[in-house]
């Protein structure tokens, strides 16, 4: 009695047998390249391209440095109130008080984002939609120093339009709402 099993002989290469090739779902070799059965199936990080498990695992779904969008807003907030404290000085100390006055009203605003633009590294998502509620009334100050012919004003509208613009984009959104561990958590987030 022999071993020999009913089946077609393999054939054999100069290097001996073929490498095993994994069967598909039916039995079926899958071609090379091909995906197998549990390939759409989505990783425990969500899926990552065209289907397949996420490639790094551990990536983090949200920004670990502050975007650019962010640095960008907060600088334009600092130069804004810079240049706002600076113009009320050489306008009182040429044109008088009630100049600087005018002029600073429509400033008053842009020392608040200042204030905010503080709090851009630490702080949540609170933070970010005051930074857009105030720049929202800065634009509607803005355009009333411009009704009223202070032609100075029309630099604190466009920062105000530009902090708008950039803090209701994704990496911005992202930001201010990524999670923190409680040592990070400011009280005033």
């Amino acid at each position: 009695m022999s071993n020999a099993h009913p089946s077609e002989p393999v054939p054999q290469g100069p290097h001996g047998p073929p490498p095993h090739t994994p069967a598909g779902p039916y039995g079926a070799p899958t071609p090379y390249g091909a995906p197998g059965p549990y390939a759409a199936a989505p990783g425990p990080y969500g899926p990552g391209p065209a289907g397949a498990p996420h490639p790094y695992p551990f990536a983090a779904p949200f920004p670990l440095t502050m975007p650019a969008g962010v640095r960008a807003a907060q600088s334009v907030n600092f130069s804004v109130a810079g240049l706002g404290l600076l113009l009320t000085v050489v306008v009182s100390a040429t044109s008088g008080a009630y100049a600087s006055g005018r002029l600073l009203s429509g400033y008053l605003l842009a020392f608040v984002l200042c204030a905010l633009a503080f709090a851009y590294p630490k702080a949540g998502n609170g933070v970010r939609v005051a930074s857009i509620a105030v720049a929202a009334l800065q634009i509607l100050m803005g355009l009333g120093s411009l009704a009223n012919g202070t032609f100075l004003g029309i630099v604190p509208l466009g920062a105000a339009v530009t902090v708008v613009v950039l803090l209701t984009q994704r990496p911005a959104i992202q930001w201010f709402t990524r999670p923190r561990t409680p040592q990070q958590q400011p009280p005033y987030a």
